[in-house]
C-alpha cells in the first residue's frame, strides 16, 4: 500500500516537470518570434526610412535644379535660347534653340545627370519650353530629381523681375529738364552735395496708385495719396511734399530694393524685324519708317499709315552693314501692309501683328539702308507737303498762323496747334520744347485694340486719343518710346503781341494760352504696359489749360524719369493707375527688358518622374516618352 502511494507521487511529480518543460519551450519560442518579428520590423523601418529620404532628396534635387536654372538666366538674359530641341518637354511645344551652353543638365536621356553641389547622391537634369518665351516673356521648364532609387519631376513657369512686375517705376523722380526747359542737374533725391539738384516730380493727394510701385530713386507724396499696393525704394522713407506726412500706405510700409537699371537703347528691338536670323528671331515683326500712324479699329485690325517706309523686314550683312529687303517680299506685305498702302492716303489695313512687335524707326542716312531717302525727295502718295511748309521761326520759337495749312506727313502739328518752349515775362510760349519731326521714328496710336502686340518707337509714341481693350482678359499691348510715351494734348494761341505794329507769331499772351482739343473734365484712358527706356511718361502741354479729367492707366508705366501730368494749379489730369494683375506672370510680346534681371517662380506643380533612375524616359501607358 505504501509502495504504492510513493510510486503514485513519484508518478506525479516526473509529471509537473514534463509541463515546467513544455512550458519553457513554448516561452522560448515565442520569445524568439517576437526577437525576429522586432528584427523584421526594424530592419523594414530602416529600408522605409532610407526609401522616404531618397523620396524627398529627389525633390530637394529636382528644387536644387530649378534654381540652377533660375541663377543661369539672371546671369545671361539670352540663356532662354539655350536648350535641347529633342528633350520631349521641348520637342512637344515646340521650342527652338541656339545650343546647349555644353550644360549637362540639358541631357535627355543616358545616364549622366547634372550633380546637385554638396551632395554625393543626388542629381537634376531640366528641360526648357521657351515657345512663349517671345510672345509672353513666360519660361516654362521640367525639372527632374534623382536620389537613390527615387525620381520625381516638377514644372514651373519663370518670369523675369522686369518692369511691368510693377504699376509704376522710374530710375529718376526728378523730370527730364530736356523736356522742361530747366537747368537744373538730374540726380537721386537721396544723393546729396549736388549743386542745382532738379525737384522731384509729387504725387497730389487725390492721386490713387492701385498696384506696386518701385522706383531707383525715392517718392515725394501728398498726406492724402493712396498707396494700395507695395512701395519699394532707394530709401524706406517717402518724402513728404508737405504737412510732415507722405501718404496713406494700404499695401504696408514702403521697403528698401536694389537697383533695377533701364537699357539706354530700345534699338536692339529692332532685331525683331529681321528675316536672316532666324535662330533669335524665328516670327520676324514689322519695321516702320519715319513718323508713322496707327488707329486700332477695335475688330483685331488696324490702319497704318507709314509714308516714308520702303521696306518692312529686312536683312542685314554682316561684312558691310547693308540693310535690304528680305527675300520673300509677298510675306512681309501680308503682315505689315503693302508698301503702296502704307504710303498711301488710305492707309494699309490689316490685322494687329499676332504676339509679334513693330518697330518704328528714323529715317535712315546710311546709303546702304533700303529705307534711306536720297536728299530732297519725300513722299509723293500724300497731299501734304511733309514739313515743307514755311512756318514762323524766331528764336528757336515755333508758331503758326491761324488755319494754316502744314503737316509732318501724318497730320502733326494740326491747324491751329500752338507750338510751346517756355515762359518770359508777360508773354506765355508754354513749357516745353515740344516740336514734331519730319524724320524721327515717333508712332501716333490710338483706338480700340484686340490682340497681342508690342509697339516701339525709336522716337516718341504720341497716344493720341483712348487706346482700350476689346477684351481684357486676352488682349494685351506694349508701348516702348525711346524718348517718350506721351498724351497728345496740344494747345492754340489766341492772342498774340504785337510790336511796333507787328504781329509777333513767337509768343502768345499770358491769357492767350489754352488747350486746342481739350476742355474741363476732360478724361482719357490708356489699356497698355507702357516703357519709356531713355525718357518719360507724359502729359503735353500739362501746366495749359483749364482742370481735366481722370488719366486712367491700366497697365503699368515705366521710365526713366518722372513725367508730369497735370500741377498742382489746377492743369492738367487727376491720375488714377491701376495696375494689369496679368503683368505678373505675362507680358506683351517681345516686350523690353532691364539692363539684368532675376527669374520669379510664377506657378509650379509637381508631375509624373519624366525619367526612371537609368536616366532613360519614363513611359506613358501607349509606351511614348511622358
Amino acid at each position: 500500500m505504501i509502495r504504492r502511494l510513493i510510486r503514485a507521487l513519484r508518478r506525479t511529480h516526473e509529471d509537473e516537470r514534463g509541463v515546467v518543460l513544455a512550458n519553457v519551450l513554448i516561452f522560448g519560442t515565442v520569445m524568439m518570434l517576437l526577437v525576429a518579428t522586432m528584427i523584421a520590423v526594424s530592419t523594414s523601418g530602416a529600408v522605409k526610412s532610407a526609401a522616404d529620404r531618397n523620396f524627398q532628396n529627389a525633390m530637394a534635387a529636382a528644387y536644387a535644379g530649378l534654381a540652377d536654372y533660375q541663377a543661369k538666366l539672371s546671369n545671361d538674359n539670352g540663356y532662354a535660347l539655350y536648350g535641347n530641341a529633342n528633350a520631349q518637354f521641348s520637342k512637344a511645344t515646340g521650342s527652338s534653340f541656339t545650343g546647349n551652353d555644353s550644360n549637362i543638365a540639358f541631357t535627355n536621356t543616358g545616364s549622366q545627370w547634372a550633380p546637385v553641389v554638396g551632395s554625393s547622391d543626388q542629381s537634376f537634369r531640366y528641360e526648357v519650353d521657351n515657345s512663349d518665351y517671345s510672345a509672353k516673356g513666360v519660361l516654362r521648364v521640367r525639372v527632374t530629381g534623382k536620389s537613390g532609387a527615387s525620381v520625381r519631376s516638377l514644372v514651373a513657369n519663370l518670369k523675369g523681375d522686369g518692369f511691368i512686375n510693377y504699376l509704376y517705376f522710374t530710375n529718376y523722380e526728378s523730370s527730364n529738364p530736356a523736356l522742361t526747359g530747366s537747368s537744373c542737374t538730374t540726380a537721386y533725391q537721396w544723393q546729396t552735395g549736388v549743386s542745382g539738384k532738379c525737384s522731384p516730380v509729387q504725387f497730389a493727394g487725390s492721386d490713387v496708385l492701385n498696384g506696386p510701385i518701385r522706383t531707383n530713386d525715392v517718392f515725394t507724396a501728398a498726406c492724402s495719396t493712396t498707396f494700395t499696393g507695395s512701395v519699394e525704394q532707394h530709401d524706406a522713407t517717402v518724402r513728404s511734399s508737405g504737412g510732415g506726412c507722405s501718404g496713406v500706405f494700404k499695401g504696408g510700409a514702403p521697403s528698401i530694393v536694389p537697383y533695377l537699371g533701364l537699357p539706354a537703347l530700345n534699338s536692339n528691338m529692332s532685331q525683331e524685324t529681321r528675316t536672316d536670323i532666324p535662330a533669335t528671331v524665328p516670327r520676324p515683326g514689322c519695321l516702320y519708317t519715319g513718323p508713322t500712324r496707327v488707329s486700332f479699329l477695335g475688330n483685331g485690325n488696324m490702319t497704318v499709315w507709314s509714308p516714308w517706309s520702303k521696306a518692312t523686314q529686312v536683312k542685314v550683312s554682316s561684312s558691310t552693314g547693308e540693310v535690304v529687303k528680305s527675300d520673300d517680299i509677298a510675306k512681309a506685305a501680308s503682315l505689315c501692309g503693302t508698301i503702296d498702302a502704307l504710303q498711301s492716303a488710305a492707309g494699309a489695313t490689316i490685322p494687329t501683328l499676332p504676339a509679334n512687335l513693330m518697330y518704328v524707326q528714323d529715317i535712315p542716312s546710311a546709303a546702304n539702308n533700303v529705307n534711306t531717302w536720297p536728299s530732297g525727295t519725300i513722299p509723293s502718295k500724300y497731299s501734304n507737303t511733309y514739313c515743307s511748309t514755311a512756318v514762323t521761326v524766331q528764336g528757336g520759337k515755333v508758331s503758326t498762323k491761324s488755319n494754316q495749312p502744314f503737316s509732318n506727313g501724318q497730320g502733326f502739328p494740326a491747324a491751329n496747334e500752338w507750338i510751346n518752349t517756355g515762359s518770359s515775362n508777360n508773354y506765355r510760349t508754354g513749357s516745353v520744347s515740344d516740336t514734331y519731326s519730319c524724320t524721327a521714328g515717333d508712332l501716333f496710336v490710338s483706338g480700340g485694340f484686340s490682340g497681342a502686340m508690342t509697339m516701339v518707337a525709336s522716337g516718341t509714341i504720341w497716344v493720341t486719343g483712348d487706346i482700350t481693350y476689346g477684351d481684357p482678359t486676352n488682349d494685351i499691348l506694349g508701348l516702348v518710346g525711346q524718348n517718350a510715351v506721351e498724351i497728345y494734348n496740344p494747345a492754340q494761341c489766341s492772342a498774340y503781341p504785337t510790336s511796333s505794329g507787328t504781329v509777333d507769331y513767337s509768343r502768345c499772351t499770358s491769357g492767350g494760352v489754352g488747350l486746342l482739343n481739350r476742355g474741363y473734365g476732360a478724361k482719357i484712358t490708356i489699356s497698355a504696359a507702357i516703357a519709356s527706356n531713355a525718357g518719360t511718361f507724359w502729359n503735353q502741354n500739362y501746366d495749359i489749360g483749364s482742370q481735366l479729367g481722370v488719366l486712367k492707366v491700366i497697365g503699368s508705366i515705366a521710365q526713366n524719369w518722372r513725367g508730369a501730368v497735370a500741377t498742382t494749379g489746377g492743369t492738367g489730369f487727376v491720375k488714377n493707375y491701376v495696375y494689369d494683375q496679368r503683368l505678373l506672370t505675362t507680358a506683351p510680346p517681345k516686350f523690353l527688358q532691364p539692363v539684368s534681371t532675376s527669374y520669379g517662380v510664377t506657378t509650379q506643380v509637381e508631375v509624373q518622374s519624366a525619367y526612371k533612375t537609368d536616366g532613360s524616359c519614363a513611359t506613358t501607358t501607349t509606351g511614348v516618352c511622358r
